[in-house]
């Protein structure tokens, strides 16, 4: 009766991991076709990004910058967000953000920096662009030798 036992047990077994392991199998392939979907939809838009960079010293009060809005380009959204594609990042003992009342992501884009309190401190605002209009030939006519 043991020995039943036992063999039935390592069957029922053997069955559990075939299906985990099918399941498992099945699970990774839809994964990995939606990571090339989500890859072949972010290669259909031409992107850029644009920045603008503070640096600052010991006891400066505030600076702030520009992000550059690239002609004929849009500020892009991260896919799935519909927040805008933008990194505010800072070095030193400072606190750096998107100026919320003085942009509006499509004139204007405004980093600021608060008072420096370390000997420097940076501040970096970078912006994604999806450019579809500014996007080069696929195949560029090149110069005919003489």
């Amino acid at each position: 009766m043991n020995h039943f036992f036992n063999s039935r047990s390592k069957k029922n077994l053997l069955s559990l991991s075939s299906l985990f392991c099918l399941s498992l199998g099945l699970f990774l392939l839809m994964g990995i076709g939606t990571l090339f979907d989500s890859a072949r939809a972010a290669e259909s838009q031409s992107r850029t990004e644009s920045n603008c960079t503070i640096g600052m010293v010991k006891d400066d009060k505030e600076a702030q910058c520009h992000v550059p809005i690239l002609k004929g380009c849009t500020v892009a959204q991260f896919p799935g967000y519909d927040e805008p594609w933008a990194e505010a990042s800072k070095g030193g003992a400072t606190s750096c953000q998107f100026d919320t009342k003085k942009t509006d992501w499509k004139t204007a884009i405004v980093g600021t920096c608060e008072a420096c309190k370390t000997e420097q401190c940076t501040g970096r605002f970078t912006v994604m662009f999806n450019c579809t209009d500014n996007v080069p030939s696929a195949s560029p006519a090149f110069p005919q030798p003489k």
